[in-house]
């Protein structure tokens, strides 16, 4: 069975207590710690400590961040440290980030804040008890003002971290499991949509070859098309109303949704095939979309042809012109 991996990421001789707890807390949940200083870090020869430590965290579920008052070693030319580096890393993969940091370090910073605009002090200068550099600050201050994984709490004791991420971790697999029996009633929903859809179409079908009129006949073809393609679902999953008209005078998928009403935000950096109905699109499924918009268009001018019929023709009569 596969185990979830939680990287522990901070410094290491400074909160080395924490992160002895933080191991075995880890293990008693069933979890697997990924940790620097266990061995379980898998130091290619070819990379340097820190990039092995970066290279090990796409293969990870979770991510553990505890900053405390050292700012530890600098990771490269960067300017920041290792620690941040990894921070960087696991939003940039969207791993769940849960980040805490020591109350002392969290009550200095509000001083910092608070010094750091001032034309009068030179906040960089001030002495802060709790740190060895101001770039702590900074770190913390990066990750309560990052879009997202930005959630960041004070601990006093290993008690709080521990607490804070029972609760955390039960509230996720409570959301997990709350979205996968919605999918199961989504599912279930739409399969009986389905065959309903089917006994609809048959029903229509029989009625057009006994009464429907030539052109009534047509329509039923364009529009069983219409139906059978993906790219018109994710259409109407926007709430827009394509039409074999539309369809036939824009030239692109892209068009087709703007002519509609709605500008689609592709989203680049996903590898899933999603769309969203606040009008997203992962760039995988809009390049399916746009392929299989162009396959819905050749067939469409197919059906016309056979009724002998061109787009334009179509296109002029259904506006009124012919």
């Amino acid at each position: 069975m596969a185990l979830p991996r939680v990287f522990v990421s901070s410094t290491c001789y400074d909160l080395k207590y924490i992160r002895e707890n933080l191991k075995y807390f880890v293990r008693s949940l069933g979890y697997e710690p990924v940790m620097s200083d266990e061995g379980s870090v898998f130091y290619d020869p070819q990379l340097d400590a820190a990039d092995s430590c970066l290279a090990e965290l796409p293969a990870c579920q979770m991510f553990v961040l505890i900053i405390g008052g050292r700012f530890g070693s600098q990771y490269k030319d960067s300017g920041h440290s290792i620690t941040n580096a990894e921070y960087k890393e696991a939003v940039r993969s969207k791993i769940p980030v849960f980040a805490l940091v020591d109350q002392a370090v969290f009550s200095d910073l509000h001083v910092y804040i608070h010094n750091r605009n001032s034309a009068e002090v030179d906040a960089t200068k001030i002495g802060y008890p709790s740190v060895d550099s101001t770039k702590v600050f900074e770190f913390v201050d990066e990750v309560r003002g990052s879009a997202v994984n930005n959630a960041l709490v004070p601990f006093s004791n290993f008690d709080d971290i521990q607490s804070y991420l029972r609760q955390q971790w039960a509230g996720m697999m409570h959301s997990f499991l709350t979205a996968r029996n919605e999918e199961r009633r989504v599912a279930d929903t739409l399969e009986a949509m389905s065959e309903m859809s089917a006994r609809i179409e048959m029903l229509s079908k029989q009625i057009l070859e006994s009464v429907g009129t030539d052109e009534a006949k047509l329509e039923a073809e364009l529009y069983d098309a219409m139906l059978s393609a993906r790219v018109v679902s994710d259409l109407t999953w926007w709430k827009l109303k394509p039409t074999p008209t539309t369809v036939l005078k824009c030239e692109d998928f892209l068009t087709c949704a703007r002519e509609l009403g709605l500008d689609p935000n592709i989203d680049e950096g996903s590898d899933e095939s999603s769309v969203g109905g606040d009008g997203s699109i992962s760039e995988s499924r809009f390049d399916d979309d746009t392929t299989g918009y162009a396959l819905l268009r050749e067939r469409l001018t197919g059906i016309l042809q056979k009724h002998g019929l061109t787009p334009d023709v179509y296109v002029a009569r259904s506006a009124g012109s012919v």
